[in-house]
C-alpha cells in the first residue's frame, strides 16, 4: 500500500529538472492525495449522520480528485493544476450551498481563502491574478447566498463583514507575493548553482553520476548521458534499474550497494556500452553523507582507461616475448654452440680419434643447418618487430617459390620420407611481396615437415578464384588442439617444440609468417585435427593486370 501510494505521489515527476516545476508537481499530487482522504473521511461522516446530499458530493470529489494525479502522470501539468483547483472550489461551493439549505452556517466557503494563496503560488503570469479574483469572487458571492438564506438584511454588519474578508484576502495576497518572490530568488540561485556545477563536471573526463538511496538518478554529467543515448532531463528522476543496460546493471548493482553501506568499491572491467561499442572502464562509487553522518546516496566516477590497459597489457605481452625469447636462445643456439664447442676441445686435444670425429660429422652438420635456421627467423622476426614491415608487391610465381622453399629441404624430406605432392595451375601468379611469401612459405613448410611422421604425406596445392589465389599446405603430421590454432593465429610466441625426428625450432616460425602475409592484406585460415594432421589456406590477391 505504502508503495502504491509513493507512486501516486510522484506521478509527472520522471525528467522534470527545473527545480520550481518539480515541487508545484510534488505539491499539487500531495495535496490532491489530501484532498481525495479527507473527502472520503468527510463520506463516513456525513453518512454517518445522514446528510445524503453531503455524502454524494463529497464521495464524488473524492474520486474526481484522483483525475488531477493522473493529468501530471500524462504530464498535462496546467490542466492538473487549472483541474484541481476548479473541482475544489466547485466541490466547496456545493458543499456551502447545500449546508446553507440544512441551515448549517459552519463557515465552510472560507477554505476558499486557502486556495487563494494556492492559486497564487501555482501559477504564473497573468493567470495567478485571474485565479485569485475568480476564487475571491466565489468567496464573496458564497457570503451574499449565506446572508440570503439567513433572511438577513444587507446591513451595514454585513458589508463591514466583507469588508474584513476582503481585508485578510488582500494579506493572503501580499504574503503569497512575498513568498513567492523570495522562493523564485532561491530557485534562481539555485539554478545558477546547478549551472555553475554542470558546467564544472561536463568538463572532466571522466563518467559522473549522484544516486540517491531509492536508486535514482539525481545528477550527471554529459559524458555519462552521451554513454547511454539517453537526455540528462530523462536520466534525472530515472531509476538506475530503467537506465543501466542489464550487463552494466548485473555487476555495478552489488557495488552500489556496498557504497550505502558506507563502503568505497572500486572497479575495472570490459563493459559493452548500449551502442555495442567496448572500453576498459575503471572507476569507483563513494558514499555521499549528510551533516549528521548519514548515507542519503552514492557518486561514481568512470574513467575510460582503454589506452592504459591496452599499453598495458602490450608490456606484459613484450615481456612474455622477452622471456620466451631468452629461452630460445638458451636452448636453441647455447645447445648446439655448446656441442661445436666440446668437439672441437675434443679434437684440438687429441682425445677424440678422427673416425670418431667423421662419425658424429653428420650429427653437427644437421645441428649446423637448424642452427642457421633459428638465427635466420630470429633476425628476420626481430626486424618486423623493431623496423615495422614494409611490403613491396610485385607480380610473384606461386609456383616457383613453392619449388624453391621445397629445394631447401630436399634432405629432410628424403631423410623422413616424406611424400611431397604439388599441384599448382600454370601462370598461378600473385601480386604480393615475393620475399614475405617465400619467408611464410618457408615457415609453414618446414613446421609441415617438422612435424609429420616418416614416410608421412604433404600435399601443396594453388589455383586462383576470382581475383584472388587459394594456396593449401596438407599434411599428415602430429596435429595442433584449438587452443593452439587460436594461439597462433593470435601471432603469439609458442614454445619451441622438437620435430617428429627431434628438429629444432624457435617457436617463431608461424607467428613470423603470419605477420607478414597479414601486412600483404593475406588470409590465413588453419584447420587441425589432433593425430591426424594440418591444412593451411592462405588467401591472396592475384595479379590482375600488373597488380
Amino acid at each position: 500500500m505504502k508503495s502504491i501510494l509513493k507512486e501516486i505521489n510522484q506521478a509527472g515527476l520522471e525528467g522534470l529538472v527545473d527545480p520550481l516545476d518539480y515541487r508545484r508537481v510534488l505539491f499539487v499530487n500531495n495535496l490532491s492525495l489530501i484532498s481525495c482522504a479527507v473527502s472520503l473521511i468527510v463520506t463516513v461522516i456525513v453518512f454517518a449522520e445522514g446528510l445524503f446530499p453531503q455524502f454524494v458530493v463529497t464521495l464524488a470529489g473524492g474520486i474526481l480528485f484522483l483525475l488531477v494525479v493522473y493529468f501530471n502522470h500524462l504530464r498535462k501539468f496546467i490542466l492538473a493544476r487549472t483541474y484541481f483547483l476548479g473541482l475544489s472550489v466547485v466541490i466547496l461551493f456545493s458543499a456551502s450551498w447545500v449546508a446553507y439549505g440544512q441551515n448549517r452556517f459552519n463557515e465552510t466557503e472560507n477554505i476558499l481563502i486557502g486556495f487563494m494563496a494556492v492559486n497564487y503560488l501555482l501559477y504564473d503570469g497573468k493567470f495567478r491574478y485571474v485565479g485569485f479574483l475568480l476564487i475571491y469572487g466565489v468567496l464573496i458571492w458564497l457570503k451574499f447566498i449565506k446572508q440570503s438564506f439567513l433572511g438577513d438584511s444587507y446591513d451595514l454588519n454585513f458589508f463591514l463583514g466583507i469588508q474584513n474578508v476582503s481585508i485578510l484576502c488582500l494579506l493572503i495576497f501580499l504574503f503569497a507575493d512575498a513568498f513567492r518572490k523570495s522562493l523564485l530568488k532561491s530557485f534562481v540561485r539555485l539554478k545558477e548553482k546547478d549551472e555553475l556545477l554542470y558546467a564544472m563536471i561536463d568538463t572532466v573526463p571522466l563518467f559522473i553520476a549522484l544516486v540517491d538511496k531509492e536508486l535514482k538518478y539525481r545528477m550527471v554529467n554529459i559524458n555519462y548521458e552521451k554513454a547511454f543515448g539517453m537526455d540528462r532531463e530523462k536520466i534525472i528522476g530515472s531509476y538506475v534499474r530503467d537506465v543501466l543496460p542489464e550487463n552494466i546493471l548485473d555487476v555495478h548493482i552489488p557495488l552500489i550497494q556496498k557504497a550505502l553501506g558506507g563502503e568505497s568499491p572500486e572497479f575495472l572491467e570490459l563493459t559493452e556500452m548500449p551502442d555495442g561499442g567496448t572500453f576498459y572502464a575503471g572507476g569507483k562509487y563513494m558514499p555521499v553523507h549528510s551533516d549528521d553522518g548519514e548515507v542519503i546516496g552514492v557518486s561514481v566516477f568512470v574513467n575510460d582507461v582503454t589506452k592504459l590497459e591496452v599499453a598495458k597489457n602490450k608490456l606484459k605481452a613484450a615481456n612474455s616475448t622477452k622471456d620466451k625469447l631468452f629461452s630460445i636462445i638458451a636452448h636453441d643456439i647455447r645447445g648446439p654452440l655448446d656441442l661445436f664447442e666440446g668437439l672441437l676441445n675434443y679434437s684440438s686435444e687429441g682425445s677424440l680419434p678422427k673416425a670418431e670425429f667423421l662419425k658424429h660429422q653428420e650429427n653437427v652438420k644437421e645441428k649446423l643447418g637448424s642452427l642457421k635456421q633459428t638465427v635466420n627467423t630470429l633476425l628476420e622476426w626481430a626486424r618486423t618487430q623493431l623496423d615495422g614491415v614494409n611490403t613491396v608487391p610485385r607480380s610473384t610465381d606461386v609456383k616457383d617459390i613453392v619449388r624453391s622453399n621445397l629445394n631447401l629441404y630436399s634432405e629432410i624430406i628424403d631423410q623422413k620420407n616424406i611424400n611431397v605432392d604439388v599441384n599448382i595451375e600454370p601462370n598461378t601468379l600473385a601480386w604480393i611481396d615475393s620475399n614475405h611469401l617465400k619467408v611464410g612459405m618457408r615457415n609453414m613448410i618446414h613446421n609441415s615437415l617438422k612435424f609429420t611422421e616418416d614416410g608421412g604425406h604433404l600435399a601443396i596445392n594453388s589455383f586462383r578464384v576470382g581475383d584472388k589465389i587459394i594456396a593449401e599446405l596438407k599434411d599428415t603430421g602430429v596435429g595442433m588442439s584449438k587452443d593452439k590454432i587460436e594461439s597462433i593465429l593470435k601471432k603469439e610466441l609458442q614454445n619451441s617444440t622438437g620435430g617428429t625426428a627431434g628438429e629444432l625450432g624457435t617457436g617463431l616460425g608461424l607467428s613470423l609468417s603470419l605477420e607478414l602475409l597479414e601486412k600483404n592484406n593475406c588470409k590465413v585460415q588453419i584447420e587441425s585435427v589432433p593425430g591426424e594432421g594440418t591444412q593451411i589456406t592462405i588467401e591472396m590477391q592475384a595479379n590482375v593486370n600488373g597488380h
